[in-house]
């Protein structure tokens, strides 16, 4: 309980069993553990508020509102399909749902289920919920949902622009304007996630791992999710990965963990000479 406990707060994810939260089959052991990593997916100034008895704070926040539709959406489209397509029972459906998009959604690493066997349209859903990550201020992985709210009005506000050209269209988060500076710099971040994603996937395609097994190990490495699909799913293991693949990998979630810029920066030579 204790090692538990622990583990979903720091969303670690680390499990005593080698079954993980599956060894037990228990539903009141999954939903506090499902609860208690999303809780550790906020943001944990906002949290602090809420003990001072400030929780409204807590829901104004667009980009926790943000996450949690995102928890709520995707549960209930993976409920739906387990109900309807594996004619799970319909509380076994929203549990094994719920969990799975709690765990990964929180970069936890958690499992109570085998998603492999689940339809494969829902494996997109699982890959997003990789990359998305947490709130910021969370010890959660993943780009971070803020990230993707930004880049999303972004859009929507360039879909207008097409419209309206000569209106002026400024992106709003809890009520404040974003600076041009700020949205560069976010689309940026992403746009060199996605990058890392695809080079990462080509070296080790190059290695004879095949793409599947390779694009969902680069994805659950950048954001530190643990299990990725395929071989290297919630059942099994990295350990069958070539030397040279967990190496690749490695690289990937140390960067991940600790900002893309700011390792990356540490490569650059212009950095070095300033010093």
């Amino acid at each position: 309980a204790v090692c538990h406990s622990f583990s979903t707060i720091g969303t670690g994810g680390y499990s005593t069993k080698q079954a993980s939260v599956a060894h037990w089959n228990s539903a009141p052991i999954e939903y506090i553990i499902g609860i208690f990593m999303i809780i550790s997916s906020l943001n944990y100034s906002l949290l602090s508020s809420c003990l001072q008895g400030k929780f409204k704070r807590l829901f104004q926040n667009g980009e926790i509102r943000w996450f949690l539709g995102s928890v709520t959406v995707i549960t209930f489209i993976i409920t739906a399909t387990l109900f309807f397509k594996m004619d799970y029972p319909i509380e076994l459906a929203f549990r094994k749902a719920f969990f799975q998009v709690s765990t990964i959604h929180s970069s936890s690493g958690f499992a109570s289920d085998d998603y492999n066997l689940w339809p494969h349209f829902t494996w997109i859903l699982l890959i997003f919920t990789m990359m998305a990550g947490g709130c910021t201020g969370s010890t959660a992985g993943g780009m971070k949902n803020m990230r993707i709210m930004i880049v999303w009005r972004n859009i929507k506000n360039e879909f207008k622009r097409l419209i309206h050209p000569n209106a002026v269209l400024a992106v709003r988060i809890n009520k404040q304007v974003i600076p041009q500076t700020l949205l560069n710099t976010v689309s940026t971040f992403i746009v060199f996630f996605i990058a890392c994603s695809l080079i990462g996937t080509m070296f080790l395609m190059a290695l004879d791992v095949n793409f599947l097994e390779a694009f969902s190990c680069t994805i659950s490495s950048l954001s530190n999710t643990g299990p990725a699909l395929g071989e290297y799913g919630p059942a099994f293991t990295m350990n069958g990965l070539p030397e040279a693949a967990k190496w690749i990998l490695s690289f990937l979630m140390l960067i991940g963990r600790l900002e893309l810029f700011c390792v990356l920066t540490l490569f650059s030579p212009v950095f070095w000479k300033e010093w």
